[in-house]
């Protein structure tokens, strides 16, 4: 039987990162075991939002130290991640959303983070096409932007096998072997491995790949859509990530056009991910709110994928008590993408017995049997 010393399941951008950090590490060998190809999964649905803006400190944490890596990307990875500095720009439309965003800033601030809060004039000076009915007040921050998912995973991808890791595509994990109660491999459609440690990065799936080591994992699937238009609307390319509280619908411009999406947030759990074309007339009707402009812009995109949500919006990174041998890193509820170059970084610390950059507990699978508290900046 083949052997390795960790098994990675979930080949998208989170596996990746723990797989090329591990490495880095000199984990010994590990393997990555991918149901389809690498990045094709929610990865390859994501928008590629980057930002510090968060509620709970941990995200903000995990925000700040994943910057580091975009920003240096081609030397620590290699290739691009895309990373641009665009900025995020959130609308509070009540007194108690500007509070929270004002609470916000002072967080994210004293960790770090450049974050800046505006008045209604300051948004309209800088994006004057907004229809600012209701806005009370904003933040922004500078250093927030986006990225790009595809050639992120790309360079990942081979930064990985340059290091040594075994990347195995097209082959599922079927089942999870326990040997006196502690993790002992994985059985693929290809192959049975044996492993001492099990990482599951299965994004969406986690949870069902949790239960063939049987443990039930708090991620939860949740649809979620994006659209593009063939018009901007007044709005100037490069744009901020413009976020309205009020409908929870965002856009940012996209070269000539614009891209959108939110407001699905209730969207019930599942595994469906097509497109549904029924739920375009009701975002657009939002977005048309703040940007009148957009009314007759012809829509061009559509497409839809996965969430892998958790009930505090915050990712599940650590060893599972229940299971010796058994690692989570999933459940990052739709920050996936930035946040996975710290997760790599931390996963590989805490599975070699290092020291992690900062406190990760607010992290812990064994978080949710005290209950938990919702991220503040859910959308």
């Amino acid at each position: 039987m083949d052997a390795c010393d960790v098994a990675v399941v979930g080949g998208g951008i989170i596996g990746l990162s723990v797989a090329h950090a591990l490495a880095l590490r000199g984990a010994g060998r590990v393997v990555v075991m991918e149901r389809g190809a690498c990045g094709e999964g929610s990865t390859a649905k994501a928008t590629g939002g980057i930002r510090c803006q968060f509620g709970s400190e941990i995200n903000v944490r995990l925000s700040l130290r994943s910057l580091d890596w975009f920003r240096d990307w081609a030397r620590r990875v290699g290739g691009d991640a895309g990373y641009r500095p665009d900025g995020y720009l959130f609308l509070a439309t009540t007194d108690e959303q500007l509070a929270g965003l004002r609470a916000g800033a002072a967080l994210q601030r004293g960790l770090g983070a450049r974050v800046e809060v505006w008045e209604p004039d300051d948004v309209r000076d800088r994006l004057p096409a907004l229809a600012l009915d209701g806005v009370v007040g904003a933040t922004f921050g500078p250093d927030d932007g986006l990225g790009d998912p595809g050639t992120a995973v790309g360079s990942l991808l081979l930064a990985c096998r340059r290091a040594g890791v075994d990347v195995r595509e097209s082959d599922a994990v079927a089942a999870i072997e326990l040997a006196g109660g502690r993790v002992a491999g994985v059985v693929t459609r290809r192959a049975r491995l044996a492993a001492d440690l099990v990482v599951i990065a299965a994004g969406p799936w986690s949870a069902p790949v949790a239960r063939l080591a049987g443990v039930e994992l708090p991620v939860e699937p949740r649809h979620r859509q994006a659209y593009r238009a063939g018009a901007r609307a007044g709005i100037r390319s490069p744009s901020p990530l413009t976020v309205d509280l009020g409908s929870q619908v965002y856009f940012h411009a996209d070269g000539d056009g614009l891209v959108f999406g939110g407001g699905d947030r209730d969207s019930p759990p599942g595994y469906d991910d097509r497109v549904w074309p029924e739920d375009a007339p009701r975002i657009l009707e939002l977005l048309t709110r703040r940007l009148p402009g957009m009314r007759e812009a012809p829509l061009t995109s559509m497409w839809a994928g996965l969430r892998e949500m958790t009930p505090d919006d915050v990712g599940v990174l650590g060893p599972v008590d229940e299971v010796p041998g058994l690692f989570c890193a999933a459940g990052f509820s739709g920050h996936g993408f930035m946040h996975a170059p710290a997760a790599g970084e931390i996963a590989a610390a805490l599975i070699t017995g290092a020291e992690p950059p900062f406190d990760v507990s607010a992290l812990s699978p064994a978080r949710f049997r005290g209950g938990v508290t919702g991220e503040g900046y859910a959308f």
